[in-house]
């Protein structure tokens, strides 16, 4: 149920030793810190009455944004449901949970930016040091739960600690960790790739689907307003690069949830050799196909998210070595100075406010120069 924003009261004081499930496998894991290369996610869900789809103010247009609002609903309406006891059913990669009635002690672990967008009250929350949403959890009072990023875990003795009545989780670890929260509070999971999809999902869940729908339709009014001001650039190409410590990446044009946003939803125009992307099977490149990039304006990262600082210093290392490099220095956008440095820790994450940021970064980088 929707409430008020407020200052969470005081958490447990004493929090506990970590405890981290350092066996359990993350083979499975899709978090920011994991690259993802599969095809683009199709994009938002959530029901509501066709009401709210005539009354909506999103212009959102077969063709330019990835799903119709309708998909989205319907998308979302297959991930939770009523059974015939009337009770709230969320469906999820690791199963079905039943709805607890107006949870009141909610944990959230990665799905911080959908609970935020949607003004939920958490009483604890993954949050660490540089990431996007830390003010915002700060300054809500919100507790803080640990997790491993390399190992994909979560401090469970953390979590027990607040005594939630719902956990909500993105679904990035390994079913053994599900199985393990399950046993202290009823625990729903969404797919974060799917942000708005998921969006409506949660509000669904949460019995708060208009307010779901308004968010949305506010994220996409957003979304257009950045698309208007990025029409400057019309007749010039974009490419995202990222920059590892062994490898550079280009991000196809429609197959990948990290890039796509940038064609279908923004508007910009793909280098061909973006387009070429959308076939290949992996989006390492080698620095001999650089001449080959004749992109206008290039969105840069280097660095791996929520990874350890010394793998964001061997990948900056690797950028100030390719910026030395001739190949590199065939570019048009790099001979131009039109190469645009971004922040790993949004870039790489997936989530409403993580994308209405990179619309805000878009517009100031490549439009208020």
């Amino acid at each position: 149920m929707r409430k008020p924003k407020q200052l969470v009261a005081a958490i447990l004081a004493a929090t506990m030793m970590a405890a981290s499930l350092a066996g359990c496998s993350a083979k499975t894991a899709t978090t920011t810190t994991t690259e993802a290369t599969s095809s683009a996610s199709k994009t938002d869900s959530t029901s509501s009455a066709s009401k709210t789809e005539a009354t909506s103010s999103a212009t959102v247009k077969e063709g330019q944004y990835t799903m119709t609002r309708e998909e989205i609903r319907e998308e979302a309406n297959k991930l939770v449901s009523t059974n015939d006891a009337g009770e709230i059913v969320v469906k999820h990669k690791y199963g079905e949970t039943v709805m607890p009635k107006d949870p009141q002690r909610i944990v959230s672990i990665k799905l911080e930016d959908l609970m935020l967008a949607l003004n939920i009250d958490m009483v604890a929350a993954r949050n660490f040091e540089g990431m996007y949403l830390e003010d915002q959890l700060n300054d809500l009072g919100i507790g803080t739960i640990a997790v491993d990023e390399d190992a994909n875990t979560i401090n469970l003795e953390q979590v027990l600690s607040y005594e939630p009545d719902l956990i909500v989780i993105r679904d990035a670890f390994d079913q053994s960790i599900y199985d393990e929260l399950s046993k202290i509070a009823p625990t729903i999971a969404f797919h974060l790739q799917d942000a708005q999809v998921s969006l409506l999902a949660l509000g669904k869940a949460m019995n708060m689907e208009e307010a779901a729908e308004a968010r949305l339709d506010e994220y996409y009014q957003k979304a257009d307003e950045a698309r208007a001001k990025l029409s400057a650039l019309s007749g010039e190409t974009v490419a995202m690069l990222r920059i590892l410590k062994k490898e550079i990446r280009l991000y196809p044009y429609s197959k990948n949830d990290m890039s796509s946003f940038l064609y279908h939803d923004l508007g910009l125009t793909p280098d061909p050799m973006v387009e070429a992307y959308d076939t290949a099977d992996n989006l390492a490149i080698s620095m001999e196909t650089l001449p080959d990039l004749k992109a206008d304006r290039i969105i840069l990262i280097a660095g791996y998210g929520t990874s350890s600082d010394e793998n964001v210093a061997a990948a900056k290392a690797r950028y100030d070595e390719i910026k030395a490099d001739p190949l590199w220095q065939s570019v048009p956008a790099v001979q131009n100075g039109k190469i645009y440095e971004m922040d790993s820790r949004v870039w790489l994450t997936h989530g409403i406010l993580a994308n209405e940021m990179k619309f805000d970064e878009l517009v100031r980088d490549l439009v208020s120069e």
